[in-house]
């Protein structure tokens, strides 16, 4: 199964990020992604973007797209890694700064939940996915909170287990607060629903 790092313009936390990027297949960088591929010492695969917000390397294989366009470089670097058949992605980065790009990209996983055997939006502080109806286990890891959020009116049927605060068929709105800071206490965590679309979010303090 191929897959994809993207590199975004911002990745908050850069210091405490805990990814092997030998698991990649491929790395692209999205606009200024490329100087933190460099603060990182990795040399992309693919490079695309308006840039904008940096400036355009010089290279010829550069993908350029216009300033005037009705989707982010993240988004579009997302649609080239799936147009060219990877089925795991890592968007790195896109959480912190303008509030309007971290929900765009939330939107980014909800576009392909359900398409793609995973696609994730990690930095140094969270890792965050989004699941449609079905079951997941998560392993006990180094980020100690587990939120559940429902991207929708709400997620039916979610049954949690392996918690602090299990659920048993409980429907969570997304008006809201009570999915939020939870945390894995056994080897992993049990998740399963039955509607809606379900976002979560593997945290830890800053």
């Amino acid at each position: 199964m191929k897959r994809a790092l993207i590199i975004t313009a911002r990745v908050d936390r850069l210091s405490r990020l805990q990814i092997d990027f030998a698991d990649y297949d491929t790395i692209i960088c999205a606009d200024g992604g490329l100087l933190i591929a460099e603060q990182l010492n990795l040399v992309p695969d693919i490079l695309i973007g308006d840039y904008d917000s940096a400036k355009q390397p010089a290279r010829e294989d550069v993908i350029k797209l216009p300033m005037e366009k009705d989707m982010t470089d993240s988004e579009a670097a997302v649609d080239l890694a799936v147009s060219l058949g990877h089925e795991e992605i890592t968007l790195l980065g896109g959480l912190g700064g303008r509030f309007d790009h971290t929900m765009g990209n939330i939107g980014i996983l909800a576009k392909y939940c359900g398409r793609l055997h995973h696609l994730a939006i990690a930095d140094g502080q969270n890792y965050v996915f989004m699941l449609s109806p079905g079951s997941v286990r998560i392993p006990r890891s180094s980020f100690p909170y587990l939120g559940l959020i429902s991207y929708g009116d709400a997620v039916c049927g979610i049954t949690l287990r392996g918690v602090k605060y299990p659920l048993t068929d409980f429907t969570l709105s997304n008006a809201t607060t009570l999915g939020v800071s939870n945390e894995i206490t056994e080897e992993e965590a049990s998740v399963s629903f039955t509607g809606g679309r379900l976002l979560l979010v593997l945290s830890r303090d800053a």
